[in-house]
């Protein structure tokens, strides 16, 4: 048997293989998963690495520091008489946090070391004397003044620091998974060969470890420094960093250039001194920038509500094309009920009564599009439930469940996967157009549909804000289609070639 499903899919892979439009339509959806999932390493005004002094970041520190000591150095003169411990313990913590924002930078003072001066600032506060405590602002002053303290170049990957968990995972699962299938391949003559589910084991198992380690061994906290001055402000011979290729952020806005056509037609007397491949917004936005983080959305919104409508229309369609009868009908009719509903319309009811958000949409998108996966699956199951091998499950006593997704549902499962292709670059679609007219991913998130909705109003004098994005749209949509085309033709056996 096992031979036998290896054979099968290798003769689909080969039909897929010659068609070359197919292909291509998968290289261009492995290059939107890219895109997507590097997002903050290709479009960022943060750096992935810089090595230099942070003067104006320890200023800003050194002056939080001051205010806060002397707020609750003020707190605790007035709760002294009632609440001394107490508050002398809750003042000690807040201002340790404010302490530990200069600590964090690692700057160097020759004079008095950072511990020192964490030392002293607890025996003024336990020697019950508030002269004691005032003097630390002097002592600050004295030994910590941002102009007197000599700084010294640190390390950092502003970049990394605001990845999220998910962020990491999939930096790590997308090439790691590519690593593997190429070993598989190396080692084919040698039967050294992975199983699909072994390979994604692996690979998730390497992935949550890493990223959890990762975020064990790093402290989040919220970076507000502007990279971009401290660069500029900072001679080139000392400094060092390396910046994304499309080094502006996703809601960076520079007013003075918006609505600026794409810098390669500006002639060099109009150009400005920044470089927009695409041009900018009405808000002055890169728009290559909110492309790239546009892609998130989209692929988002494909597989995800993809997802939901696939586990959905399974479950009706197993049920209806497995028990038959009653349950055929009733499960039918609901179909039917639900296909009668304009789609498009329904989508944009439900959001009418929801908040706007990302998860909102994949829902009622997922929601209302099983229909179509699930008379397919019900197809399916009726023609495979009266074969030899589910009348001998049957008879050696397995149950419902075995025999529903154990040995019918692998069996029926590849025209599933074709609509499943193409419900992608169809949802894909749907959130675009949600997004063009308002409904669809909030402000500021970047999207597609928002970066066509940006330059309606004046497309002809914006025109570069309706092409690009456009033509993301569809060259997404064609890549999902053509991949769809391309399997369905793969597991048509009435096309299969020697």
């Amino acid at each position: 048997m096992k031979k036998n499903t290896h054979g099968y899919i290798e003769l689909t892979l080969s039909q897929f293989y010659k068609n070359k439009l197919a292909v291509c339509g998968v290289w261009i959806i492995l290059l939107l998963f890219f895109t997507a999932i590097y997002a903050p390493l290709l479009a960022n005004n943060k750096p992935v690495i810089i090595y230099a002094k942070f003067h104006e970041l320890y200023e800003d520190n050194f002056y939080a520091l001051i205010s806060n000591i002397q707020i609750h150095i003020d707190r605790y003169m007035e709760t002294k008489s009632t609440h001394h411990h107490v508050s002398s313990a809750n003042n000690l913590k807040n201002i340790k946090n404010s302490f530990n924002l200069v600590k964090r930078h690692l700057y160097e003072n020759k004079r008095l070391t950072l511990e020192e001066f964490e030392q002293k600032l607890y025996r003024s506060f336990s020697a019950n004397d508030i002269k004691d405590a005032k003097e630390i602002l002097s002592l600050i002053n004295n030994s910590l003044d941002p102009y007197k303290t000599e700084i010294k170049n640190i390390i950092r990957f502003p970049v990394l620091n605001n990845l999220s968990f998910l962020d990491i995972f999939f930096m790590i699962f997308f090439p790691l998974f590519f690593i593997l299938v190429i070993l598989k391949n190396m080692f084919r003559r040698n039967k050294l060969q992975l199983k699909i589910k072994k390979e994604l084991i692996i690979c998730i198992s390497i992935s949550s470890l890493l990223a959890v380690t990762y975020f064990l061994s790093t402290t989040y906290y919220f970076d507000s420094a502007n990279y971009k001055d401290i660069i500029h402000s900072t001679p080139q011979n000392k400094i060092f960093y390396i910046m994304p290729p499309v080094p502006y952020g996703e809601n960076e806005n520079i007013i003075s250039e918006s609505s600026q056509k794409p810098s390669w037609l500006i002639s060099s007397k109009t150009n400005t001194a920044n470089y927009h491949y695409l041009g900018t917004d009405t808000n002055g936005r890169d728009v290559l920038c909110r492309m790239i983080w546009g892609t998130r959305i989209s692929m988002s919104v494909g597989f995800i509500a993809v997802g939901i409508c696939f586990l959905i229309g399974i479950f009706f369609g197993s049920l209806a094309g497995y028990f038959k009868g009653w349950v055929d009908v009733s499960i039918s009719r609901l179909i039917e009920v639900v296909i009668c509903f304009p789609v498009f319309f329904l989508i944009l009811t439900v959001l009418a009564f929801l908040r706007p958000s990302i998860i909102n949409i994949m829902v009622v998108i997922g929601i209302t599009g099983w229909t179509g996966i699930a008379r397919l699956c019900r197809g399916e199951f009726l023609k495979h439930v009266t074969q030899d091998y589910v009348t001998a499950a049957t008879a050696l006593g397995a149950s419902h469940i075995r025999i529903i997704f154990k040995h019918i549902l692998p069996n029926g499962l590849g025209p599933v996967l074709v609509a499943v292709s193409f419900g992608i670059a169809g949802a894909i679609l749907t959130e675009s157009a949600l997004s063009f007219l308002g409904f669809g991913v909030p402000q500021p998130t970047a999207s597609w549909g928002d970066l066509l909705n940006n330059g309606r109003n004046n497309i002809q004098g914006t025109w570069w804000l309706t092409i690009f994005p456009g033509m993301a749209i569809f060259i997404a949509v064609t890549a999902f289609n053509l991949a769809g085309e391309g399997l369905r033709d793969a597991l048509d056996p009435r096309l299969k070639q020697d």
